[in-house]
């Protein structure tokens, strides 16, 4: 039987980084540095380790299905309004974004941070939204072009603040040839608190598996990869 056709639609990247996160209790995540909330998760005022676990587990299936927000609302609102005390306005809507948008950011990081898409894209370019949610921080960095390895990228990766749309688009050197390179880029705006590390580990390169393929299109691609 053939091998079910994989889901266009289905960010693999974004479902990694976030499956690679641990629910966990707010008071237990301040406890971590920078590089260990990467594979962290919490919701502030929960405590309950159902709820977060629901949560996680609602986010996950988001990322994963692309299940809308009134998803996430039906399937977990109730219990966390219930741990809030109280429904505080646009909160849901803030954490199903704010995880969904960072696991996607994150995806993005693992693929053209992989060796090969660094050689052939070596400049990283800052994408601000341009939509009602953006803030001025992004706004300010919009359009900054860096090399991939500039440290400023270290506290300039989306998310930059809650809900943040913004994205790093890579480019060849070709493409920014006609552009202004940043020369100054510790004149811009910092991320908001807790908010802007590019994360720690870079993507590899990818490995294909190229049993079954035709012997000459094969040994084409052995030499491409060889080349890389």
């Amino acid at each position: 039987m053939a091998e079910p056709a994989a889901d266009p639609d289905r960010f693999d990247a974004a479902v990694d980084a976030f499956r690679k996160r641990v629910p966990m209790v707010k008071e237990d995540w301040d406890q971590l540095t920078t590089q260990q909330r990467e594979r962290a998760f919490t919701v502030s005022r929960v405590t309950e380790a159902r709820v977060l676990q629901d949560t996680f587990d609602a986010i996950d299936r988001a990322v994963d299905e692309g299940l809308a927000l009134p998803d996430f609302v039906d399937a977990v609102g109730a219990d966390l309004v219930e741990a809030w005390g109280g429904e505080i306005p646009g909160r849901l809507e803030v954490i199903f974004r704010t995880n969904i948008l960072g696991a996607y950011a994150e995806g993005r990081h693992e693929i053209m941070s992989s060796p090969t898409v660094k050689q052939a894209r070596p400049y990283w370019r800052f994408d601000d939204a341009e939509s009602d949610r953006e803030c001025d921080i992004c706004s300010e960095c919009g359009g900054t072009i860096l090399p991939a390895d500039d440290p400023w990228w270290d506290e300039h990766t989306p998310l930059m603040h809650w809900q943040c749309e913004c994205k790093i688009t890579p480019l060849a050197a070709d493409e920014v040839e006609d552009e202004d390179i940043e020369d100054d880029p510790d004149g811009l705006p910092d991320a908001d608190e807790g908010f802007g590390a590019e994360p720690s580990s870079d993507g590899t390169n990818w490995e294909p598996d190229l049993s079954g393929m035709d012997p000459d299109l094969r040994a084409a691609v052995e030499d491409a990869l060889r080349d890389r």
